[in-house]
């Protein structure tokens, strides 16, 4: 008990520090895209001269205030305009709290616009105010360079970084929870239908009819729902452990490739995906690597949450990290393990080799 107070009490002590926001300029810069995805069935009403208000809707309070036609429609691009801007890094933390202030706007003008995948864009578009993330990979950071008062790339404090990860457990062990005590979940029906339901689809994206009644089977479906609610829960649960983030990461990529062909979730796949980035937790430029001069530019190129510092070298390759330091092949996996675009084929090899 004494030892759990203890860690309870460093980990407290370490609430106010700043947080590298490195890795979490890429989910800004992928944000305006998915605010984009998110609006235009929005904007597509909108030319076609109809808005929430032509529709059936019910308001969510009777005090909230609705615009005028022509002034929701400025507002709609005016949020397009706010999240290009976040995106770019520009007025960065102005622009993310009035993307996320446009986007809940709409979101409440009517109980029928509300979705869960809405409001997780909402708490990403907050979190991205809150921690500051144009200190780096931005305009404003370039800006502030040419100025003679270049930024770092420490930006909120841990414990809203903390509270964001939370947030986003939090989605998954909710979705997980209720689908685990729902029998028509647990027992397969509501993902037998879904598959039913979007059949077309699954054709339109060059899957064999074969493969496709497979998954239409009652039985495999009883056995894959199983399956999935499983995933989700160890995926929520996952992430909250540090010595799990790795696999539950692992498992959240095919996961939400796999729902996004297969179901109508709108942006929450693209957002949760782009969301994984919250979970890098080593400060940029951490690791030493030394390696041939011909691969600096393509290990950069790949980098994106900035874990490397590259060194020319005329020796095979060599990582130092934390007074660990690899070589040869096994720094090769390792550092292919840690790049965003072959972490999902590497990681596994470097755990095996590593064992």
């Amino acid at each position: 008990m004494t030892r759990l107070t203890a860690r309870l009490r460093a980990w407290n002590s370490t609430l106010d520090d700043p947080v590298d926001v490195r890795a979490l300029a890429v989910l800004r810069i992928a944000i305006a895209p998915v605010v984009l995805l998110h609006l235009r069935p929005f904007l597509t009403a909108a030319r076609d001269g109809i808005i929430y208000s032509d529709r059936f809707t019910l308001p969510f309070w009777a005090w909230y205030p609705e615009l005028p036609r022509t002034a929701y429609v400025v507002l709609l691009w005016l949020i397009v305009a706010t999240a290009v801007m976040l995106s770019l890094g520009l007025f960065t933390r102005t622009m993310a709290w009035l993307t996320a202030g446009g986007v809940a706007y709409n979101v409440f003008l009517s109980q029928i616009h509300f979705r869960h995948n809405r409001a997780f864009l909402i708490i990403l578009l907050i979190g991205l105010a809150v921690l500051r993330s144009g200190r780096t990979m931005s305009l404003d950071a370039v800006l502030a360079r040419r100025r003679g008062t270049p930024l770092d790339s420490q930006g909120g404090s841990r414990l809203a970084l903390t509270v964001l990860r939370v947030e986003i457990a939090a989605v998954y062990l909710a979705s997980g929870f209720s689908k685990l005590v729902d029998p028509d979940w647990w027992g397969g029906t509501v993902t037998r239908l879904r598959i039913e339901r979007y059949r077309p689809r699954l054709s339109e994206v060059g899957i064999p009819d074969a493969i496709v009644d497979v998954l239409a089977d009652p039985g495999f479906q009883a056995a894959a729902a199983k399956v999935l609610v499983l995933m989700e829960l160890f995926i929520g649960l996952g992430l909250l452990v540090s010595r799990t983030r790795k696999a539950a990461i692992w498992v959240a990529i095919p996961f939400h490739i796999s729902i996004q062909i297969s179901a109508a979730v709108q942006v929450f796949s693209l957002a949760a995906l782009a969301a994984l980035f919250v979970w890098v937790d080593r400060p940029a430029r951490q690791r030493l690597v030394r390696v041939e001069e011909k691969w600096i530019a393509p290990i950069r190129w790949l980098d994106w949450t900035g874990r490397f510092r590259l060194v020319p070298s005329t020796s095979p390759m060599t990582v130092d990290d934390d007074g660990v330091s690899r070589e040869g092949p096994t720094a090769r996996w390792f550092v292919l393990s840690r790049l965003p675009l072959t972490f999902w084929l590497a990681a596994p090899v470097q755990l095996l080799r590593r064992g």
